[in-house]
């Protein structure tokens, strides 16, 4: 495997991790705001 390709594996790689990670942290974000909202729902 050449130096260029193993390069452009490696950054996508990191960028896949990262995407992956911050995806995984939008979707418990809005778990949390939409279980809050139903927690000031039922208190109201």
């Amino acid at each position: 495997m050449s130096d260029g390709l193993f390069a452009a594996f490696d950054i996508g790689l990191v960028f896949d991790l990262a995407f992956g990670i911050g995806l995984w942290q939008l979707i418990a974000v809005q778990r949390s705001i939409r279980r809050d909202r139903a927690r000031g729902d039922e208190r109201e």
